[in-house]
């Protein structure tokens, strides 16, 4: 079974596409467009867990995050963008746990624009996050939550080794109905990554 790739930040290639793509940490700077991109998916999609009736971070809470992932062991936010571009096209970010019970699991959310669906973006984006993790020597596993009918995420997270472990039945509240969550982790020291590349 294909498993994620060694994927080293920062990154410079093509998407499947064959335009240029760069994959790179996150910086404070990139607070303002960061919240742009949330606005954008959480406007076009319905499996975000925060809807577009949800108050988005300020630029400044957002820097805040951002500096956060950047000093806190084993956590990450990495953006996908075009070079020369200011606009971002994908994110994830991976939240380690805060005591040293739960230091070794990260939390992993990932979002990109509807636009550059079927890019291969998201993989790239899954494959920097958990090289990032197992270089970390601290996070062992990545957790993870997606909505019960996006088969195509659940499909790429099966692929790069993610299994089910439950479902959070009636969890998210879609209106008048409610959705359910699929939780799904890896154990990284059980996964051999491959060498990297776009699939």
């Amino acid at each position: 079974m294909q498993r994620w790739r060694t994927l080293e930040l920062p990154w410079r290639g093509v998407d499947r596409l064959g335009e240029a793509l760069e994959l790179r940490m996150s910086e404070p700077r990139d607070a303002v467009a960061w919240v742009e991109h949330l606005q954008r998916i959480t406007t076009e999609t319905p499996w975000m867990l925060q809807s577009d009736e949800d108050p988005l971070p300020t630029a400044g809470e957002q820097r805040g995050l951002i500096e956060e992932y950047g000093i806190r062991a084993g956590s990450v936010a990495i953006c996908a963008v075009r070079p020369g571009e200011k606009g971002i096209l994908g994110t994830i970010t991976l939240a380690s746990g805060r005591s040293r019970r739960t230091e070794h699991v990260a939390e992993l959310s990932m979002g990109v624009a509807k636009h550059a669906w079927g890019r291969g973006i998201g993989r790239l984006l899954m494959d920097a996050a958990l090289t990032h993790a197992l270089a970390s020597r601290i996070v062992k596993r990545v957790s993870l939550s997606v909505f019960h009918d996006n088969e195509v995420a659940r499909r790429l997270y099966e692929r790069v080794g993610f299994a089910t472990e439950g479902v959070l039945r009636r969890y998210v509240r879609m209106g008048t109905h409610h959705e359910d969550l699929v939780v799904m982790g890896i154990w990284l020291e059980d996964e051999a990554p491959t060498a990297g590349g776009l699939a």
